[in-house]
């Protein structure tokens, strides 16, 4: 979930911080072009006015020149006069800007805001004809320039409009997916209830049947005729303690955690070791060990872990041949894991069985608790690899145990 979580909030964060640097390269370029482009459009409409007076020193033609980014202009001569204007009533009296201060060293520009209460670009430049001098005050519409101002900030809302729907979505989707969490581990709680119902209702029957023997054969202790009989009787107490004894250790081999040191251990010597333990048990069946091992194949494992997989895993394939046979074992390398299997020719396992025997407490026998394949997957899961079992009814089962070697 927490990865999931990091991958959701990624997405957007990535999208928003590219979104904010593309909004502030677009705000902070555009006023810079919008002034290029006036500055342009301003020099272009400067030089046609300067070829227009070079051709008619009265000044008359300027009255017909006119653009739609022409605000106004005029021609100031050196004393601060102005000789022509867009607005005629404006000459001959004294510019706004008069003196030497009005007149730059080169072109000076800048935004002014009219009366009218429009923003103008005003360029101010020099234009000289027959060794006169005029200043030339240019004052240019910006809406159309501004029009790449407009557009970045357009741009930039809806960018930001998109980007706070992204974030809505994944607020969303968050929350969805933290409800599904929460429904999830309380359907994993229900069904944890369920299974430990499941697993009080067969620990009840399994530790009730010995414990009624016990009892039922303790009563018989107290009236036996002889000292023989209530030994016989005293032997089947026993047997039920034992069997009580073996319940209770495969509880607590199935809860305890991986607690063990994982040292490097040849899996050949442990498949030796398990078929020494066994080996009085398969004789009395008549069953045969068969190994089909590589010479040496090492792996980080706990032993004793694997030990009790190899057991329970054998100890099933000897009761899958009722009237003996061959177990086989094999192990070989696989890259960089281990495979173990143990292959039986006998019963085999229903095909409605085979999705319910991992289940803890779930068995098709008349006895047992149902705990060998779950802790055998358990084990298997602890050392971070996987146990699987393939099985046909008369054709035998095969239990393959893949083990990283080096996790």
């Amino acid at each position: 979930m927490l990865k999931t979580t990091r991958l959701i909030l990624g997405i957007p964060l990535c999208f928003t911080m590219l979104v904010a640097w593309f909004a502030w390269s677009a705000l902070h370029a555009a006023p810079p072009l919008a002034t290029e482009n006036l500055r342009g459009a301003g020099l272009s409409i400067s030089a046609a006015i300067e070829q227009l007076v070079a051709a008619d020193p009265s000044l008359r033609s300027l009255t017909r020149y006119t653009t739609q980014d022409i605000a106004y202009f005029a021609l100031i001569d050196p004393q601060g006069i102005v000789r022509f204007h867009t607005n005629s009533g404006l000459v001959g009296h004294p510019y706004a800007g008069a003196g030497r201060k009005a007149y730059p060293e080169g072109i000076s520009e800048n935004r002014e805001l009219l009366g009218t209460g429009e923003e103008v670009y005003l360029l101010r430049t020099k234009i000289h004809h027959d060794r006169k001098e005029y200043l030339l005050a240019l004052a240019l519409h910006t809406y159309r320039a501004d029009k790449v101002i407009r557009r970045s900030r357009a741009g930039v809302a809806v960018i930001s409009a998109l980007t706070l729907a992204l974030w809505g979505v994944t607020v969303l989707l968050l929350f969805l997916l933290r409800r599904e969490e929460r429904h999830r581990r309380e359907m994993d709680r229900r069904e944890e209830l369920a299974r430990l119902g499941e697993m009080g209702a067969v620990l009840a029957h399994e530790i009730r049947t010995p414990l009624a023997g016990i009892k039922g054969f303790a009563q018989l202790v107290e009236t036996a005729d002889d000292t023989e009989q209530a030994r016989g009787y005293a032997g089947r107490i026993v047997t039920q303690s034992l069997r009580m004894e073996a319940l209770v250790n495969d509880l607590l081999v199935f809860a305890r955690a991986d607690q063990g040191i994982r040292l490097p251990t040849d899996l050949a010597t442990l498949i030796d070791d398990c078929i020494a333990l066994s080996r009085a048990e398969d004789a009395n069946r008549g069953v045969t060990i068969e190994v089909e091992a590589a010479s040496q194949v090492t792996a980080n494992v706990v032993a004793d872990r694997i030990v009790q997989m190899l057991l329970n895993l054998m100890k099933n394939a000897v009761q899958a041949l009722p009237d003996g046979g061959i177990v086989t074992i094999g192990l070989r390398q696989l890259g960089d894991c281990a495979q173990l299997t143990v292959s039986d020719k006998g019963v085999g396992i229903a095909p409605e069985h085979l999705p319910h025997i991992f289940e803890p407490f779930w068995t098709s026998k008349a006895t047992g608790t149902g705990l060998g394949l779950a802790l055998c997957r358990k084990v298997a899961e602890e050392h971070g690899g996987s146990l699987t079992v393939e099985s046909g009814v008369g054709r035998g089962t095969v239990c393959t145990v893949i083990l990283p070697l080096n996790k």
